[in-house]
């Protein structure tokens, strides 16, 4: 009888998410959320002060290596705060568990900022994104970038080659989103702007100041007038930047695109093939006042997208999907929409959707759950003050904390020093800070103690740590 019983429903794909502090992935109908990568982890402790986690990227088409970027402002100074350095922002692979860095090591770059920005997988294994350099950053405005469209293989130092002509183009604030074609590595979309000299009618028919933007269609070598699939134009009043989404079908014929920015809001589909102004647009989903749509990508019979809410000072996102047949006469935001992040706190963004079965692989940890690193924040502390620790760990767990010591001795160790007592304290992969007031009821008295650290359950060796208390 047990081999007669119904086996798991297969999954038909997963969705991976931004929360800023993390990577994340689940399956595509909400089930099983798990964090691929933190942004407090030891692996990019690093590399990535202070940082946080955005853009990730798995190609559509049984993909299961995740592209993400990570930012920092931690090497901008006071005098120059949009000096954010050689790498502002940059990408980094995770596959099958291991981490690369593929941009550029991140550091102070005195009057520069590097950024890079919406990294997407090709289908020959290669990184298509937007390349921002900002240089001689001297007042509280950026200066115009040298940028472009870019591609390069996913291995560190890799060498950068320019797509098309867009390093002439003028990128929109919303970046160039590049897309490539899950079926074509040599043709891929993004978005140009084409200035604001341009006036289209509102709701009332009259004309409005307007930005124009254009969605190209071309190769690594396209030269400087690639076909154009769409144009957008957006009110000046607006304060637009373009479109902020991008997304070929998994056979490169159709394109979606998100425009939050009025006259037109909402979720786009129009063939790739044809000329703009004579092809099917469809809605797909109008955005309701109070809310923004984000990221939006084709996921089998669906589509998957984030959507904003301004919540007084805060804003808060999940990750929705509807189906793929919807039009805005036939479906509105939120009521034919699936939530399936539920998570106020969070502000969950930038899905992006693969067809893959196999669960896609967190980082992976050398070695069992430990603690990797202890320190003191003050290594002397004042009599009845508490005592700070710096606790990084490879995952989240509880921590035990033991203090041995002898109260009144000297600053060389004794060897009669006595248990003092133990805490315990939840942690979360990555740095955490603890404070030790009272051991035993009682507060630490001027002496010298030793801390050692370890995760509860872990075969891991303790981490250890020296102070002293004054009187």
């Amino acid at each position: 009888m047990a081999a007669l019983a119904l086996a798991p429903a297969a999954i038909a794909g997963q969705i991976v998410w931004s929360t800023g502090n993390g990577i994340w992935a689940m399956r595509d109908d909400g089930s099983d959320p798990h964090e691929l990568i933190s942004a407090n982890s030891p692996a990019l402790a690093s590399s990535l002060p202070q940082g946080t986690l955005l853009s990730p990227d798995v190609l559509q088409t049984g993909g299961s290596t995740v592209l993400f970027l990570g930012a920092t402002k931690a090497y901008a100074t006071s005098a120059q705060p949009l000096a954010c350095g050689a790498d502002c922002s940059g990408t980094y692979e995770l596959r099958a568990g291991v981490l690369t860095e593929l941009g550029p090591v991140a550091g102070a770059a005195d009057g520069a900022a590097y950024y890079e920005s919406q990294p997407r997988l090709t289908a020959d294994g290669q990184e298509l994104f937007g390349s921002s350099l900002y240089s001689g950053i001297t007042a509280s405005a950026l200066p115009a970038p040298a940028a472009a469209l870019v591609e390069r293989p996913l291995s560190a130092g890799a060498t950068v080659a320019e797509w098309g002509s867009t390093g002439s183009e003028t990128e929109p604030a919303s970046g160039f989103d590049g897309a490539p074609d899950p079926a074509d590595p040599s043709s891929a979309v993004w978005v140009a702007a084409q200035g604001c000299s341009y006036h289209v009618p509102d709701a009332q028919g009259v004309e409005q100041p307007s930005c124009q933007y254009a969605v190209q269609l071309g190769s690594p070598t396209s030269g400087s007038s690639p076909p154009v699939v769409i144009f957008d134009n957006e009110y000046v009043s607006a304060n637009g930047g373009g479109p902020t989404s991008l997304a070929l079908s998994s056979d490169g014929t159709m394109l979606l695109m998100v425009d939050p920015y009025a006259p037109n809001t909402g979720i786009y589909t129009t063939p790739v093939a044809g000329v703009p102004g004579a092809k099917p647009v469809t809605e797909v989903l109008a955005q309701p006042a109070g809310w923004t749509f984000g990221q939006a990508r084709f996921a089998g019979s669906k589509i998957v997208f984030d959507a904003h809410q301004r919540l007084g000072a805060t804003t808060t996102g999940d990750i929705y999907t509807l189906p793929a047949s919807c039009t805005a006469a036939s479906c509105s935001f939120p009521a034919s929409a699936t939530n399936l992040t539920h998570d106020a706190a969070a502000d969950s963004s930038d899905p992006a959707w693969t067809s893959a079965n196999a669960p896609i692989a967190a980082l992976k940890v050398a070695g069992p759950p430990r603690v990797t690193a202890v320190s003191a924040l003050a290594r002397t502390i004042p009599a009845g003050a508490k005592l700070r620790l710096s606790v990084t760990a490879s995952a989240a767990g509880t921590i035990v904390v033991r203090v041995t010591g002898r109260p009144g001795a000297p600053a060389t160790p004794l060897p009669k020093s006595r248990l003092l007592g133990s805490l315990r304290f939840a942690v979360q992969a990555g740095v955490n800070t603890v404070a030790i007031g009272r051991l035993g009821g009682r507060s630490l008295l001027a002496g010298t103690y030793t801390a050692k650290v370890w995760l509860s359950g872990s075969s891991a060796a303790p981490k250890a740590v020296r102070f002293s208390v004054r009187p």
